[in-house]
């Protein structure tokens, strides 16, 4: 899996999961592992590094489990108390909403929801509640008397956006949580940080398998100077506006046993499909080896022919798709991020800065060379780049400006300039009430339309 065994990506002390597991063969295991990222791929490290940690026979009563809703205070009790016949304890603890940075809480809330979806009704109750009690909520707060729940401030307060929050299922959780009286502990550090203060009894371990967690919380410093810190996740590849997820390692593990193998072209549609979320990853690929039978290699057909989209383009797809002048491509990232609640003025504003840039990088090369194309990134870069303003061309390379002339050279100079006046167009229409969708598509298709490439003109 990404991040284990040497292969993955390295926290700041450089730690991998097999460097935790080197302590634990070695016979000096830390006190404290803080395992983050992605949330499924950490429990995953997790469980495999307490099961090092604890042997078989021992686990029903030296290995214990907290769930999302416990707090720091019942972590330190747990840490203080004993194993039942002595000997080593190993306390592990899953996505621990006290740790939780409020980058992740759309995704700690869906969670939530899954598992009430799935019946564990009492595991998602808890999970609502301490992520509540986290954004300062209790669940008199939650449950007020002859009143309704305010869903625009809970979900402001949680960090979840209106289209992930899900009123229905709250009130849901909610009626459970106050029918069964469960509660949650307020989100006070301070045990915890006690507890790690006076160091844990010999033998007893913290495993903390996490999502992603908020760096700047003084107990998440302490927990990884207290012992090793390891982020785990699918890795990428590339430079940052053109990325590719590394999911080989990730789908070796979670194929191991099966005999069975995803080649190149089927990563690949898996990556553009369901993106990094490993959870959904597992749940895909569990899928892909029970469809290909006793076919030994997963490829891209079967992907497709399973695997439907959940991934979300990234913000910088729709101008690559313009830079590579791939109209269906464009089309088809317009349709996604406008079915995913994109704005039709955002995606206006990303084309417009597109074509701006290679209007741009075309003029300042035209006044280089005038209207003779530069063949080589070296030329270009004797020619060109010393017209780069020196704070613009600050701590950039200039390979990323031959690119986007390379771009700039897929069109004419009359096109870009059409396709920037389209756009101010299209701006006008859509402020003036005209759909924003149709109006964008008719930009694309006046900009990328192959009939366009055979204008021969400058």
């Amino acid at each position: 899996m990404a991040g284990g065994r040497g292969t993955g990506p390295r926290g700041a002390a450089g730690a991998t999961l097999e460097t935790c597991l080197a302590d634990v063969r070695e016979g000096a295991p830390r006190p404290v592992y803080l395992l983050d990222g992605d949330a499924f791929l950490s429990l995953r490290a997790a469980r495999e590094l307490a099961a090092a940690l604890v042997p078989e026979a021992q686990r029903a009563l030296n290995l214990v489990e907290l769930d999302p809703a416990a707090s720091p205070a019942e972590v330190a009790a747990e840490l203080s108390t004993g194993g039942l016949f002595g000997g080593g304890k190993v306390v592990l603890l899953h996505e621990p909403a006290f740790l939780t940075s409020r980058e992740d809480a759309e995704n700690a809330f869906g969670r939530a929801k899954d598992q009430w979806a799935k019946g564990a009704q009492r595991d998602a109750a808890r999970r609502l509640l301490a992520l509540a009690a986290k954004a300062g909520w209790s669940v008199k707060d939650l449950a007020p008397e002859g009143g309704r729940i305010d869903h625009g401030a809970l979900a402001a307060d949680l960090g979840v956006p209106a289209g992930a929050y899900d009123a229905a299922f709250v009130e849901a959780a909610v009626r459970f949580a106050v029918e069964r009286e469960l509660k949650v502990s307020k989100d006070d550090a301070s045990a915890l940080d006690a507890a790690l203060d006076r160091g844990f009894a010999r033998g007893h371990v913290l495993v903390v398998a996490a999502g992603k967690v908020d760096g700047r919380l003084p107990l998440v410093k302490k927990l990884a100077a207290a012992g090793r810190r390891v982020t785990i996740q699918v890795e990428k590849e590339g430079t940052w506006d053109a990325q590719r997820l590394v999911l080989g390692p990730v789908l070796e593990s979670l194929l191991a046993g099966t005999g069975k193998r995803v080649d190149r072209a089927g990563e690949a549609r898996l990556g553009a499909l369901v993106g990094e979320d490993a959870r959904t990853l597992a749940s895909e690929v569990a899928k892909l080896a029970a469809y290909v039978g006793d076919r030994k290699v997963i490829g891209a057909e079967d992907v497709d022919a399973v695997v439907t989209r959940v991934a979300p383009d990234p913000f910088f797809a729709l101008g690559n798709a313009v830079e590579a002048r791939d109209l269906p491509q464009a089309l088809g990232v317009l349709d996604r991020a406008i079915a995913d609640g994109g704005s039709p003025f955002m995606l206006l504003g990303s084309l417009a800065s597109t074509v701006r840039r290679m209007i741009v990088e075309r003029e300042r090369a035209r006044r280089a060379v005038g209207d003779r194309r530069i063949g080589s990134s070296r030329e270009w870069e004797a020619e060109v780049f010393p017209l780069v303003p020196e704070d613009e061309a600050k701590g950039k390379k200039p390979y990323g400006f031959w690119m986007k002339y390379q771009a700039a050279l897929r069109f004419s100079r009359a096109e870009l300039l059409d396709g920037l006046a389209a756009l101010a167009e299209a701006d006008v229409a859509m402020k003036s009430g005209q759909d924003g969708r149709i109006r964008l598509e008719r930009v694309l298709v006046g900009l990328l339309a192959s009939g366009h490439i055979e204008r021969s003109h400058p």
